[in-house]
């Protein structure tokens, strides 16, 4: 490697919140001048923006209120560094020709010598450096090297432009523990008498998201023909043959929102038509009980209201007692292993010594792998890696005040 590298992710920057975190990578900066600064996706929230808000106007203002951050940067390249930009799932459109042309002209660059965009991931020796996120079902892109679209994104990066932002929901989004009984919960505590109309909404978002995987995949087809075409050109700019970027690509789990099935259970849909029919029931049960008390003619006969008020209990509160009690929690931290699996596969294919991720949030550190946390939800320290020229990683940290 030409220079040390300093390597961070996950700071989440956006018009609305992360001036502590912008702040924070302002300080570190200085420090590491002869680094090579990279910043290893979901840099800024752009899917806090609906679909049709142009990218390059999401990436201003994602930035505006971060001049912190930006001055630092800007001030790391004027003195000769180099700050490199891989896209995660929340800022996918960074790799846009447009976005990246206003990233240069943000941080006073004028090629990829002092500023480089990454579409995918990025090697530095022998040290594979990506996001993540293709290895995680629920926020994998179509083709990691065709243009974003966000009108077929991954499901979790659709959520959050559909339901979490609009409704200011951001505790949601890093929530893999969130269950339907505690999304619920947490519901009622949050919005109060508004709950039910929010909730509502999720279950529109949400099945719009199913109608849609169900959908023909041509524009998912095109997407996937768009990366292929640029295979040849990012293995001779990665210096990572055809071969084995093509069989990144064929080992990748199948993104979530490709499927019906995987989508309807993703958002616990079958757990909710059965947490209705319990309640429907238990609905029939009481007013055939009501009617049978007070022989309302309504309710005559109720044997037949009965038995399907029953039967629709029974279904539906035997099915949810099955499903937690075989797993309360279907997704949990799953996505730890998912991406701890894709960088065995990473080294395996590309024979790198060492791979470094990040997206989950969660720190790893494994000799030939290591996965960043987050720099802008560490609680007590903000997370960074030092890699020198030799490849050799070494943990840091930045306390939080």
């Amino acid at each position: 490697m030409d220079h040390p590298l300093l390597i961070l992710s996950d700071t989440h920057l956006s018009k609305d919140y992360g001036s502590h975190v912008s702040h924070g990578l302002a300080e570190i900066l200085p420090s590491y001048r002869a680094c090579e600064v990279i910043l290893a996706g979901d840099i800024f929230d752009l899917s806090l923006d609906a679909a049709e808000v142009d990218p390059t106007d999401s990436l201003h203002a994602a930035a505006a209120p971060h001049h912190a951050a930006i001055s630092a940067l800007k001030l790391h390249v004027a003195h000769g560094g180099k700050v490199t930009l891989v896209p995660g799932n929340h800022d996918a459109a960074l790799s846009h020709r447009s976005v990246e042309s206003s990233i240069r002209k943000l941080l006073g660059a004028s090629d990829d010598r002092t500023i480089e965009v990454a579409p995918w991931f990025l090697r530095r020796g022998g040290v594979h450096i990506e996001h993540g996120h293709l290895y995680d079902p629920d926020c994998a892109p179509n083709h990691p090297l065709a243009r974003p679209n966000p009108n077929s994104e991954g499901l979790g990066t659709a959520l959050m432009r559909r339901f979490v932002a609009p409704h200011n929901a951001h505790f949601y989004a890093h929530a893999n523990q969130t269950t339907l009984a505690s999304g619920l919960k947490t519901a009622f505590e949050r919005w109060g008498a508004r709950a039910p109309a929010v909730v509502a909404d999720y279950v529109t978002t949400a099945t719009h998201l199913c109608l849609e995987a169900m959908k023909d995949k041509t524009a998912v087809l095109a997407e996937r023909k768009e990366g292929d075409r640029l295979v040849p050109e990012y293995a001779q700019k990665s210096g990572v043959p055809i071969p084995a970027i093509e069989a990144l690509l064929r080992t990748a789990p199948l993104p979530t929102h490709h499927s019906f099935r995987s989508t309807f259970l993703r958002l616990y849909f079958d757990r909710l038509f059965a947490l209705s029919a319990l309640g429907t029931g238990l609905g029939i049960l009481g007013a055939a009980g009501l009617g049978l008390a007070t022989g309302a003619a309504l309710f005559n006969p109720v044997g037949a209201l009965t038995t399907t008020g029953a039967l629709l209990a029974a279904v539906g509160g035997g099915y949810l007692g099955a499903s937690t009690a075989i797993q309360k929690n279907r997704y949990g931290d799953q996505v730890i292993g998912q991406l701890h699996r894709g960088a065995a596969l990473v080294r395996e294919i590309t024979e790198c010594d060492l791979v470094v991720f990040g997206h989950t949030h969660v720190e790893v550190n494994d000799p030939n792998y290591v996965n960043l946390g987050s720099f802008g939800f560490g609680r007590k320290r903000r997370p960074f890696l030092l890699v020198d020229q030799k490849g050799r990683p070494e943990r840091a940290y930045q306390s939080v005040s």
